[in-house]
């Protein structure tokens, strides 16, 4: 039997959270904020505290810096259960950190990258990550060091029989290149964003983008925000939203 149901390798750092903040930003200001929230952060991370705390043993490889930000986020990992063993302290750097504020409509968000662009090739057990039934990678973008190596570690991974999920997340670059179209015939379940959707296969809107998606990946599933999510396989669409279902 595997040792886990999901393992994951990514990025881990914290977000500072502030609300109520003026919606103008001049400079030179004393401004206030009327909350905030120090929170465990980074896709990767939330994904598997998130399964952890559904019931899913999760194993968790990432690197962070020897400060009281990565203290503060292996703490949190730990605590809900996450396999920690394989994550790295890397002595010399800085754990990154995500500033986000929240709008109305919308967020701000600015991120220190830190340790989260330090993930590479040698800091990845493979037969840690192998003993699941099922990988996920998150923030493709933001992997900057590990990107070359991914094509080769997924085909390993679909070898010993796992199933792989993907979720890129924005590219702050805004080019959508990167690789990341070849490796997606190499993942079963893609989770874009309606924009990550669009811009990943350069397409001007949500149906053009899945047509093309679904040809590659058997398995879509477009976050849509407060809209809920299209699930999309081969032809079929399924629509969530809250409570409501409906095929498309």
């Amino acid at each position: 039997m595997p040792r886990f149901d999901v393992t994951i390798a990514g990025e881990l750092n914290l977000d500072l959270i502030l609300y109520g903040f003026p919606e103008s930003l001049p400079p030179e200001r004393e401004l206030l904020a009327n909350d905030m929230s120090l929170t465990l952060g980074s896709s990767s991370a939330i994904v598997a505290h998130n399964l952890a705390a559904l019931g899913s043993k999760v194993g968790f490889t990432s690197c962070v810096g020897d400060d009281d930000f990565g203290k503060i986020a292996l703490g949190r990992l730990q605590e809900i259960g996450v396999d920690i063993s394989t994550i790295v302290t890397l002595p010399d750097e800085k754990t990154g950190l995500t500033v986000i504020l929240p709008r109305e409509k919308w967020r701000n968000i600015l991120t220190y990258p830190g340790t989260i662009a330090k993930l590479a090739k040698h800091h990845l057990d493979f037969d840690f990550l192998s003993s699941a039934r099922h990988f996920h990678l998150s923030s493709y973008f933001l992997q900057t060091a590990l990107q070359a190596s991914i094509p080769d570690l997924l085909k390993r991974l679909k070898a010993a029989g796992l199933t792989i999920s993907l979720d890129t997340n924005d590219d702050p670059a805004d080019d959508w290149q990167s690789g990341v179209q070849q490796i997606l015939p190499l993942v079963d379940v893609f989770l874009p964003n309606e924009r990550e959707a669009q811009k990943i296969t350069h397409s001007s809107n949500l149906n053009e983008a899945v047509d093309k998606l679904t040809k590659l990946v058997p398995l879509v599933v477009v976050k849509l925000g407060s809209c809920g999510a299209i699930v999309c396989r081969g032809a079929d669409r399924f629509h969530f939203h809250r409570a409501r279902q409906r095929r498309e």
